[in-house]
């Protein structure tokens, strides 16, 4: 269906438990070929399906969704370049219950939707809040795009724009965490005076993001080019 509103039943139980997942998807225009092309669309697809499994909600066939995707976005490709110079399309689908009936129990019906963003980013410095309000915790929902993992966030993130920042640095119990939306790595030269890229460990309190973990693992091929250690710690 075309991008517009959808119809939903006031009652959806998605609106009342947060039965909502999410997942974004890069689609960047190579500038040598001008052919688009999406990063690790694998990986993605599997956090969203993983997101999909802990709320307990129907999964998809990756194949297909592959598919899907590559119609939508040779469909829209025109609207990469509308805010001038070609940079990329941000993909979100969202997997929502639309079941009708109120009451806490596995969906027996959903809706997932897909759209296309086109934006531009540009590398520049982040100015960061830190904040010691528990974002997430062990043996909690952090790990999954889950939509609700987000609301609480909002006071924050707002008091933190509002107070000249950027974004909000999470912590718990003195640990740095992550950002809103994206993975913490810091660079730094160890008492023993070799360089060190360094991001928390997957402990169920953070997102393992796809580009987290691509840099996790090239960490050996980065380790011999460019002679910094990669660990999480």
């Amino acid at each position: 269906m075309p991008h517009g509103p959808i119809s939903i039943e006031t009652s959806a139980t998605a609106l009342h438990y947060g039965i909502s997942c999410y997942e974004g998807i890069s689609v960047v225009k190579n500038s040598e070929t001008d052919k688009l092309q999406a990063f690790r669309v694998e990986e993605h697809l599997e956090s969203l399906r993983a997101s999909s499994e802990h709320l307990d909600m129907p999964t998809f066939d990756n194949n297909e969704m592959v598919e899907c995707l590559k119609q939508l976005v040779q469909l829209d490709k025109e609207w990469i370049d509308c805010m001038g110079e070609p940079d990329q399309f941000y993909t979100r689908i969202t997997h929502f219950s639309t079941d009708k009936t109120l009451g806490v129990r596995t969906p027996q019906f959903t809706k997932l939707v897909a759209l296309l963003n086109p934006i531009q980013l540009k590398s520049a410095p982040l100015s960061l809040k830190c904040s010691t309000q528990a974002k997430n915790w062990p043996l909690g929902h952090g790990s999954f795009r889950i939509s609700g993992n987000m609301g609480p966030l909002v006071p924050a993130v707002t008091d933190a724009k509002n107070n000249g920042f950027d974004d909000v640095l999470w912590l718990l119990d003195g640990y740095i965490k992550e950002c809103t939306v994206l993975n913490v790595f810091i660079l730094q030269q160890s008492r023993f005076g070799w360089m060190e890229l360094i991001t928390p460990p997957q402990d169920t309190c953070i997102m393992n993001g796809v580009t987290r973990q691509t840099i996790l693992d090239m960490k050996d091929h980065i380790e011999t080019t460019f002679k910094v250690k990669v660990e999480e710690r």
